[in-house]
């Protein structure tokens, strides 16, 4: 955003208007929206979490840190069923 002086007519100024605002398009949701989701408080230690985000960071495009901790534990469910 541009910033300017306060201009001399106002009238002058509210003619030229501006542009909307840009608005990022949503991110799709891939978790089942019919499911009912429960809030979950997950305490983590420090050097886990940072080595968790380490590999958040390395995946392009990066997932949320959310969706990559629901990855793993979708794919340890899925490797505990198999055994």
């Amino acid at each position: 955003m541009v910033v300017r002086r306060k201009p001399a007519n106002v009238d002058e100024f509210i003619r030229e208007g501006g542009s909307a605002p840009q608005v990022a398009a949503p991110q799709p949701v891939e978790e089942a929206t019919d499911e009912e989701v429960k809030g979950l408080k997950l305490r983590l230690p420090v050097d886990l979490l940072k080595r968790v985000d380490e590999m958040v960071k390395s995946r392009r495009p990066a997932p949320s840190r959310h969706q990559w901790i629901l990855e793993a534990i979708y794919e340890k469910l899925d490797r505990e069923a198999s055994e």
